[in-house]
């Protein structure tokens, strides 16, 4: 970007303090893709960004390019949408942080994609009007994946190019990108079972705008089926685990303690 005052529509993805009194924010933003900002007084001021700068906020934003640093500097903040229904319930809540650390790490700056824009507010909105957060999770895994330039390969063997037909049920490989039929299955580590239902759904969604995906009631068999292929396939790609992903799994730990 060239030195100059800007506006834009924007998704708060963290933020984290930063000496006495100011506050360092990164963006999603619909017209320039991921940035980071400072919020100089944010912290003390009691008009300016008081509950505007809230992690998976809808703003909209003005803020300074310079030109002679990493960082831009925000002039304004007004909230749009703060998804409060979301915040209501730690386990959707933890959810709707999932989806934007995801986000984070999935994309560069620099890189302009406003498809991931309306995705992630497409689903944040999802989960604020009561959508399973499971589905929501595997429906933005696969189409942030696909956006991205990372979409696993789920028709077919990736190995060898055959149609896969040789079962019903097939194997996942991270290590090779997808699908691996029963031929080229031997000698590979860390497999996964796949169905062809779901490599098929996951196919589709990765397709769809934000909006179409609400209208897919997929059976529980997907949800658990996809969150074990496609988190192992992040993790692959990302080469570390997500930090709301451990605290989402210490939190299913303790309630089925509690059971």
């Amino acid at each position: 970007m060239k030195r100059g005052l800007y506006r834009a529509q924007a998704i708060i993805l963290n933020s984290f303090d930063y000496g006495e009194s100011d506050r360092i924010i990164a963006f999603y933003t619909l017209e320039h893709g991921k940035i980071k900002g400072i919020a100089k007084g944010a912290r003390r001021s009691k008009k300016r960004f008081v509950g505007n700068l809230e992690p998976g906020s809808l703003i909209n934003l003005i803020f300074f390019q310079s030109g002679g640093s990493e960082l831009v500097r925000v002039e304004d903040v007004t909230l749009v949408e703060g998804f409060h229904r979301l915040r209501a319930d730690i386990d959707t809540l933890s959810y709707g942080f999932y989806l934007l650390e995801l986000t984070s790490e999935m994309t560069r700056e620099g890189v302009v994609l406003p498809a991931v824009y309306e995705l992630l507010a497409g689903m944040l909105k999802m989960l604020n009007d009561g959508h399973g957060p499971g589905v929501v999770a595997r429906f933005f895994e696969i189409r942030l994946l696909s956006l991205a330039g990372y979409m696993p390969h789920l028709s077919g063997c990736v190995v060898c190019k055959n149609d896969g037909t040789d079962g019903p049920v097939r194997k996942f490989s991270s290590e090779k990108g997808g699908v691996v039929c029963g031929r080229c299955a031997p000698g590979l580590n860390s497999l996964l079972p796949i169905s062809p239902s779901t490599a098929g759904l996951l196919s589709m969604a990765a397709r769809m705008d934000a909006d179409k995906l609400a209208r897919l009631k997929p059976a529980q068999s997907f949800i658990e089926e996809g969150e074990r292929l496609l988190y192992d396939f992040i993790k692959f790609q990302l080469g570390r685990e997500l930090k709301t992903r451990r605290f989402m799994e210490k939190m299913r730990a303790i309630e089925t303690r509690a059971l």
